[in-house]
Parts: structure tokens; sequence; C-alpha cells
């Protein structure tokens, strides 16, 4: 009995089974044949260009960010209060080349070099009556130096030695090294006054009139306002088309105002994430076209010649190098070659002569659609 009931199970199972698959297979064909029906009634009207090649301009056109050329720190080389120079020591002040900007309060250092200098025309007058008995024919010149000497001017050039005797008696006397310390404290002076080395202005301060500086303390940022930089990344197989020395376009997103800029340098790396190289255009302001550094500009390189090309819309191309076209009354799927991508369209090549390539984008398309071409006007 057990075993009956064994084999009825059995053969329900596989009765079953077989129906199931027969179910299962009669509804998937129907379901392929309405996708296929379905397919067969959609119909697109799409507008298309017959591929024909030509030679084609294209232009290297990017986007770039301003900077000074010179973008250096004002810092302080001696101690002493700050004091108020020529230009106002603040964020966003404007100065000319050689007015000076910061003054450093000297009057202990101007004295100490004026004490110097006196005690150095006691040690010239000590020795000119030694000179004058021993080295006859050097006592003129040192004692027309003697009488040059200016407590409140530099000190003049000394006298060259006309023996290696008199070099060894000036070097006895510590003539020489008194006349180098106070050369030193010459320039050691000098430094503080700080005096613009360019037009341009503050973009940071960081000491302000009244604060004491010390040597090496930062006192300011500054930026140099009358030449200017737009780096400009670029893409590996473009930047070959640019050269150093070449005249560049360059305007503003909007294209109200333009400059003509010039290729100074290329960098010599690339970024790996991006395969640019960085292109420097230099840039000269106008009086009533100004340039501000962090600004974003629109650079157009001089156009390369691409021949046996054609250009159609950019978002005609799908999947980065794909298109339709028109083949008997049908969509097809096609491959081509991007030669150059621009803002709104592509130049490529890669298609047969005379097909028909659709030129606008299609939602939700696919290979096989009925395609219609419209009239042009």
């Amino acid at each position: 009995m057990n075993l009956r009931k064994s084999i009825i199970t059995i053969v329900v199972l596989v009765v079953l089974f077989i129906l199931s698959s027969l179910l299962y297979m009669l509804f998937s064909g129907m379901e392929e044949k309405t996708e296929d029906k379905q397919r067969e009634e959609i119909k697109l009207f799409v507008n298309s260009e017959k591929v024909a090649y030509t030679t084609n301009l294209a232009m290297i056109v990017e986007t770039g960010r301003l900077s000074s050329q010179h973008s250096v720190d004002l810092s302080a080389e001696v101690q002493g209060e700050i004091l108020p120079g020529n230009v106002t020591l603040q964020e966003g002040a404007k100065f000319k080349k050689r007015d000076l900007l910061v003054r450093i309060f000297d009057e202990e250092a101007r004295n100490n070099l004026k004490a110097s200098k006196s005690r150095f025309l006691n040690a010239i007058a000590g020795i000119l009556p030694d000179i004058r008995i021993d080295y006859p024919g050097s006592y003129k010149k040192y004692e027309d130096f003697f009488n040059s000497v200016k407590i409140n001017e530099p000190l003049p050039s000394l006298p060259e030695a006309d023996s290696d005797a008199e070099k060894i008696f000036l070097a006895s006397r510590n003539i020489l090294n008194d006349y180098f310390n106070i050369k030193s404290s010459e320039v050691r002076l000098s430094k503080y006054n700080l005096y613009a080395p360019f037009d341009g202005s503050f973009t940071r301060v960081f000491l302000e009139a009244g604060s004491v500086a010390n040597p090496g303390s930062r006192i300011a940022s500054m930026i140099r306002t009358d030449k200017m930089e737009l780096e400009v990344p670029v893409r590996i197989d473009d930047a070959y088309w640019i050269n150093v020395g070449g005249q560049v376009k360059v305007s503003t997103k909007d294209r109200n105002l333009s400059w003509t800029g010039t290729v100074v340098r290329k960098s010599d790396f690339m970024d790996p994430a991006s395969q640019a190289i960085t292109v420097f255009v230099a840039l000269t302001p106008d009086k009533d076209k100004p340039l501000y550094q962090g600004q974003y500009l629109v650079a157009e390189f001089a156009a390369k010649t691409l021949k046996e090309s054609m250009e159609i819309p950019r978002n005609a191309v799908f999947e980065k190098n794909k298109v339709f076209t028109v083949v008997d009354g049908k969509l097809k799927k096609a491959e081509i070659t991007v030669l150059k991508t621009n803002e709104t369209s592509v130049i490529f090549s890669g298609l047969p002569v005379g097909t028909d390539v659709v030129v606008e984008p299609l939602v939700n398309a696919k290979e096989g659609f009925n395609a219609e071409i419209l009239d042009q006007p």
C-alpha cells in the first residue's frame, strides 16, 4: 500500500513539473513577443545628419583660476616698534613700487652707528702719524679718506693697501675689522625701513602700527597686482597643441570683459586624478578692466586643425563614445572616435560617410526602435 502511494506521489510531482515548465515557456514567449511587438509599434521622429567629413578647427577652451605672479610675506629682520609708513597697514590697502610700507623704530641703532663711526675716525686719526713716517706714499689717500668720512652718511670705500706690510699694519690696528663692522651696521640700519618691491596690495596684516616686531616676525602678506597669472588645467591630449609664447584670449564667463594673455610656462607634471597639466598664462590688468586674485576666467587657446572630422552636439553622444544611427528605418547603436570634446559639441570620426547619425538626445530609446528622420529646414 505504501509503495503504491509513493508511486502515485512521484507521478503527480513529475506531471506538475512538466506543466509548470510548459506554462513558463508559454508566458516567456508571450512576453518576448509582446516586447518585440511594442518595439515594432514604437516610432520615433528624430533629427539626423548624414556623415560628411571636413576640416574642423578645434578650440581649446578651459577655465582657470587667477593668481598673482608674486605673493610674498613682509617680515621684519630687526627688532623694534612698528611705526606708520606711507601706506596704511590694513588688508586691501594698495601701494606703488618703492613706497615706504613699514618703519621700525631705529633711533637706538642709528646712534650706535654714529658712535661706531666716531670711534673709527679716532682710530684713523691715531694711525695717520705712523703712516706719514712708515708709508709716506700712502699718507695722502688715508688723509683724504679721513676727511671724507661723514657721521650721517655711509662710509666711503677704504683705500687699498699698497703692500702686504701696509695691510698687516692696518689689520694690527683693527682698522679693517672696525671698517667692515660699520658697513655691516649700515646694511642692518637700512632694514628698519621696508619698501614695496612692486605695485600691489596687502592681503593679510598680522602686526599693526604700535606692535613690537622681532627678527622673523610676519608683518603682512602682499601680492603683486600689475602682473597676474591664470592657472589653467588642460588635458594632456590638448596640452601638446599649446606652446610657450602663444597668445591666449581670456574673458569672464559671461564674455563681457576680455584680455589678451601669453603662455609663459607649462608644468612638467600631471595631476593623476584629472590627467591634466597646468598651463600658466600671464595677464596685465587694464585701468578699466581690473583683475582680481582668485577670479575664475575662461581661456581660449589657439585652435588646432582636425582633418577628416565632423562636429555634432555633445548631448547626442552617450556612454562616452556611442551614438544612434538610422539604418533601414530603425535605430542602431554605433561607436565613434572622439577627437575633441568641446563645451557643447563633439568632433569625431569613425563612421562611414553617408551614415544617418542622430544629432539630438533620445530619452529611453533602444536599438531596434522604428525611427523616421524629420525633414531638415
